[in-house]
């Protein structure tokens, strides 16, 4: 049997919008194991991109997140805190979105981009990274 990567059980958001709730994600169930890969299609509307955002924590202020389960790698994510979460993001999960124009900041270089993910998530030193980054570029 695979390893289980990813486990996603009965996912919920909902947000608080001035006339109540808005459901936008109910019920959603997926897994994906090591080696495989998953891809979430569908029409513009429809929750993907509020499913991507609510596996990594990063909804707006007025969504609420409920879930069975959500695990990574085994462990529960679904209560972690902040900085918990902060650790996962670009080093165990990420999100790769679509629009080509958002996906980078146009006030840093590419160069500072790359390297504060090297520093946070390898533990190098602005130098380390700049070397290391260097090389990925190359």
């Amino acid at each position: 049997m695979a390893e289980r990567i990813l486990t996603v059980e009965n996912l919920a958001v909902g947000i608080r919008v001035p006339s109540g709730v808005l459901h936008a994600v109910q019920g959603v169930s997926f897994h994906v194991d090591k080696g495989e890969m998953l891809c979430i299609v569908g029409e513009s509307g429809c929750g993907k991109t509020i499913t991507a955002l609510s596996l990594m924590n990063l909804l707006p202020k007025t969504a609420l997140r409920t879930a069975t389960r959500l695990e990574l790698d085994g462990k529960d994510i679904l209560n972690l805190n902040e900085r918990a979460m902060s650790d996962l993001r670009g080093n165990r999960i990420a999100m790769i979105f679509q629009e080509p124009m958002t996906s980078l900041n146009p006030v840093l270089t590419i160069g500072r981009q790359i390297t504060e993910s090297m520093e946070l998530h390898l533990g190098l030193d602005k130098q380390g990274a700049k070397e290391r980054a260097i090389e990925l570029i190359r």
